[in-house]
């Protein structure tokens, strides 16, 4: 009877050790990890196929009949993107940031030369008025007499923040829109045969 004690102990002891092994840290092995989503940009074409650009992943995008406004995730910068009939791009952005006039003498903000965006003939970035924390600067994109303007306002930190995202967006501009690709036509099935 000793013997048969001492052996059920023996077994109840690797019985109990084996269930803490198991189920004492939540049971197995720890759950497999979901692959992590990639980040989804969108590719927005005008209506009217003036431009197309990518919007970046998290970005909003409001678009109308006049522009297309996209809004960073935090809500803090915004870049809106519209056509201006005007043959200069600095005057297009002068007026677009709200700069012309008695109040904004001219020369307090230069002038630079970026490159071209698809097809457009001359672009130009010009740096808008600062008022707090608060800043902005507008593209301006020469293309068959008209300007494309993308103008950026946020606070200097979102900026900042969001300035891979901004470059993104001014990188991916197409003028006029990037042609849409077209579907291969469907394969015509095989004519039956009849046995």
């Amino acid at each position: 009877m000793r013997n048969a004690l001492l052996l059920l102990s023996v077994w109840v002891g690797i019985i109990l050790a084996t269930y803490a092994m198991v189920y004492w840290d939540g049971g197995g092995e720890p759950p497999v990890q979901g692959a992590a989503l990639a980040p989804v940009e969108i590719t927005y074409t005008d209506p009217d196929g003036r431009f197309s650009l990518i919007v970046p992943s998290g970005w909003t995008l409001e678009p109308s009949e006049a522009r297309a406004i996209l809004t960073d995730p935090s809500e803090a910068v915004t870049a809106s993107v519209f056509l201006m009939d005007e043959e200069i791009p600095e005057s297009a952005l002068l007026s677009a940031l709200g700069m012309v006039g008695d109040d904004c003498p001219a020369g307090e903000n230069p002038v630079e030369e970026v490159a071209p965006a698809g097809a457009s003939e001359r672009a130009v970035r010009i740096a808008g008025p600062q008022s707090g924390d608060e800043a902005s600067y507008g593209l301006g994109y020469l293309y068959e007499g008209e300007t494309l303007v993308v103008l950026v306002r946020g606070s200097e930190d979102g900026i900042e923040r969001v300035a891979d995202d901004l470059t993104r967006i001014e990188e991916s501009l197409e003028i006029p829109a990037a042609p849409l690709e077209e579907a291969a036509p469907a394969e015509e099935p095989a004519p039956l045969v009849e046995l």
